[in-house]
């Protein structure tokens, strides 16, 4: 078993349908955070197919499609890697967001009022509260409003870097054995996070989701690096499809900010089928121009996590301008199911995200070289 988990795909290979789904999975983000109906009709539960059932759970497994033992087995390089290209940019995206917390507050974005789909009451901030609010950031605890999707980030840097330890530990405990062993330690570690947030209502924020996430990352190695899922049966898609639906169905929505969801296999198997069919559906695509534009929202999908509500913002301004009765200081977008505006806000808080990543990207490079440049005179 420990062999076979050895056996690993070239480095830094990208796969296109697995950028497709998870710009599948970004895009059910930015719908989930766009309020309409949530149901269609009994039977089908609108938001939690578009997203709610499945769609960060998704993420979580595909982050574990690319995981090699190698480099998990060492866990000071991984750390170290994981710290660089996720916290390291959460962080750039997070410390200006709190900067620019009072200035929301000027301008409208932020306010004290009620019922504005913030997590808590929000006042402008003292320097101690700039202080104390950086350092929760650089802490990963940070919950600034604008930027508050960014949790995933948090955790996922966190699982990541736990899974690794988990994996070298293990190694030196069981040899040969520790896959199974590694598998065993994260499905208990995340049944025991589930059992007391579910069932006792005892949840540490980016602790508890952290333990879950542990076996949704294991599952995703499982999946593509151990059994090499290719994604392309029609028979398993239709059962994954109808297994997906069930579990929607019956289980709702899974809320892992919160750690709120039924069970464990809610979330890992109900969340694997959906997967399983988004990537079958991702293979379908590829090539094709529709699969080339949601490509290119998979691989900027962590602009879009981070900025997302900040675009909303931008529509939301234009909205006022012409209605004051729209309130600038909600925090996801009250839409009265018009498809018109749901559509203008899913497109906003996809294409300006996207817009601005490439931006900073050509802005990013190019000072970097040029700075290269002069050094190397």
């Amino acid at each position: 078993m420990g062999n076979s988990t050895a056996k690993t795909s070239p480095p830094n290979q990208r796969y296109a349908f697995v950028d497709i789904a998870k710009g599948f999975a970004i895009i059910a983000v930015v719908l989930w955070h766009i309020n309409f109906a949530n149901d269609f009709n009994a039977a089908f539960p609108l938001k939690t197919i578009l997203g709610g059932g499945w769609h960060v759970p998704a993420f979580f497994i595909i982050s574990g499609f690319f995981l090699k033992e190698d480099r998990l087995l060492a866990p000071f390089h991984f750390a170290k890697s994981k710290l660089k290209t996720i916290y390291l940019w959460t962080i750039a995206i997070y410390i200006p967001a709190i900067l620019m917390h009072n200035f929301f507050f000027k301008i409208g974005f932020y306010s004290s009022g009620p019922n504005l789909g913030y997590s808590q009451a929000l006042q402008p901030y003292t320097s101690v509260d700039f202080i104390k609010k950086i350092i929760e950031a650089l802490l990963f605890a940070g919950r600034e409003p604008i930027v508050s999707p960014l949790w995933f980030a948090y955790v996922l840097c966190l699982a990541l870097i736990g899974y690794s330890l988990i994996t070298f530990f293990s190694q030196k405990i069981w040899k040969d054995q520790y896959p199974l062993a590694r598998a065993c330690i994260c499905v208990f570690l995340s049944t025991a996070s589930s059992v007391l947030s579910n069932q006792f209502d005892w949840t540490l924020n980016r602790f508890s989701n952290t333990l879950v996430v542990l076996s949704l990352l294991c599952c995703g190695q499982y999946l593509f690096q151990v059994k090499k899922v290719k994604f392309d049966s029609l028979p398993v898609f239709l059962c994954a499809a109808i297994a997906s639906w069930q579990n929607f169905l019956f289980n709702g929505n899974i809320l892992l900010n919160d750690n709120k969801f039924h069970d464990l296999f809610h979330i890992a198997i109900g969340s694997t089928c959906a997967l399983y069919a988004i990537c079958f559906l991702s293979k379908k695509i590829e090539g094709s121009l529709l699969g080339k534009g949601i490509q290119i929202v998979g691989k900027k999908s962590f602009y879009i996590m981070g900025l997302h509500l900040l675009a909303f913002k931008a529509v939301t301004c234009i909205l006022h301008e012409s209605d004051e009765s729209v309130n600038l200081a909600r925090l996801t977008p009250l839409t009265n199911d018009n498809a018109l505006l749901i559509a203008i806000y899913l497109i906003a808080g996809v294409g300006l995200p996207v817009l601005f990543a490439y931006l900073w990207e050509f802005l990013y490079h190019k000072t970097t070289s040029k700075i290269k440049a002069n050094f190397c005179k």
